[in-house]
């Protein structure tokens, strides 16, 4: 099976094997470490149990998080702040919030357009968009996209060995470069990063896949780098 602990293992001998690499994560927690300050209000949004920013609590002025599904998580919740709300009706007031991060978010959103538009809402003018998120020009997503929705809990169970009650249903309508930066340039944000990221982990079920995917990641570097699995990406309104 591969565990979040496997996985974690396969990046980190990547990593060795490939000088300069660094995983879709770390980019993504150094961007939002750099935008933290202690007036910032942060609100991750479809936070889960917020594992992500919990260790931002006390550095910024606010953590909140917000999920449609606040109780009925997994597991506790890693900040106090929570509220249960759905990402196109937010309960917070307009231009309130410095920083909104998104992690394995967008790729559940069935409207997208309404998503990014309540997000420019309550966003305060300067303010900051970061998000991780499948991408779904990558040959790892195009396989979980034939695991329809309803099957997708046991497949999940078995391949990764996590038994998430609230695996949400995907739809990846902003899970592409492309899609995403039309959206949300068309309300007026602007680009202010943008990265492609590789990881092998996803199918390297043992020695010899690990092997495999190493070589498609290769030839995905060399020619065809903006179908990477990973996108992280920074915006921010006017």
């Amino acid at each position: 099976m591969l565990n979040l602990g496997k996985q974690e293992r396969i990046r980190e001998r990547y990593q060795a094997m490939k000088p300069g690499y660094r995983p879709a994560l770390d980019i993504y927690t150094a961007l939002i470490d750099r935008l933290i300050t202690p007036e910032t209000v942060l609100l991750d949004a479809g936070c889960g149990p917020a594992g992500l920013v919990k260790g931002y609590v006390g550095l910024a002025r606010l953590v909140v998080g917000t999920d449609r599904y606040v109780t009925h998580f997994d597991e506790p919740a890693e900040i106090s702040t929570l509220v249960e709300s759905d990402l196109v009706a937010l309960p917070f007031a307009g231009d309130s919030v410095h920083l909104i991060t998104c992690s394995w978010v967008l790729e559940h959103l069935s409207d997208p357009q309404s998503v990014f538009a309540e997000f420019d809402r309550i966003l305060k003018p300067g303010g900051h968009l970061l998000f991780i998120t499948p991408n779904a020009r990558n040959y790892a997503v195009w396989l979980r996209r034939l695991i329809p929705n309803a099957i997708s809990k046991p497949v999940v169970r078995a391949i990764y060995a996590r038994d998430e009650d609230f695996i949400n249903p995907t739809y990846y309508r902003a899970n592409t470069f492309h899609a995403i930066h039309r959206l949300l340039t068309g309300i007026g944000f602007r680009c202010e990063r943008f990265e492609h990221v590789s990881d092998p982990s996803y199918l390297a079920i043992n020695e010899l896949f690990f092997r495999a995917s190493v070589l498609v990641e290769a030839w995905i570097d060399r020619f065809a780098p903006s179908s990477r699995v990973h996108l992280v990406g920074h915006y921010r309104k006017p």
